[in-house]
């Protein structure tokens, strides 16, 4: 497989490791569940074909509704098991609203960056 692919496949592992619920295709997006987004990628201009690339993931962290303190909690949580998983690189984290058909969900967007190799 591709750099992309294997590096998203390395995080969902790491992610589930830590018991998240994940998913990978917004069609299974909902509450209490990490949703991996496709990734966006750079690398130096100097850099050849085969060469590694930045890989900055974001992982939407899906609560359930409404968006009260219990939702909160769950959200806190999992944004701070993200981002004590030593193979993870969670640069922010930022709340916000996930938008599932026509339900709105409390949500949490954590960046991630990662090699691909």
């Amino acid at each position: 497989m591709g750099r992309i692919i294997d590096a998203r496949t390395r995080l969902v592992n790491d992610l589930a490791a830590a018991g998240l619920t994940v998913v990978t295709d917004p069609r299974n997006a909902r509450p209490l569940s990490v949703l991996v987004e496709p990734p966006t990628m750079s690398r130096g201009s100097a850099s050849g074909t085969g060469s590694q690339v930045l890989l900055e993931f974001v992982l939407t962290v899906l609560a359930a509704p409404p968006g009260n303190l219990d939702s909160l909690n769950w959200l806190s949580d999992t944004v701070d098991t993200i981002t004590n998983i030593a193979t993870v690189a969670a640069i922010n984290a930022a709340p916000g609203v996930y938008t599932v058909g026509s339900q709105e969900l409390p949500a949490y967007t954590v960046t991630v960056n990662t090699i691909g190799y």
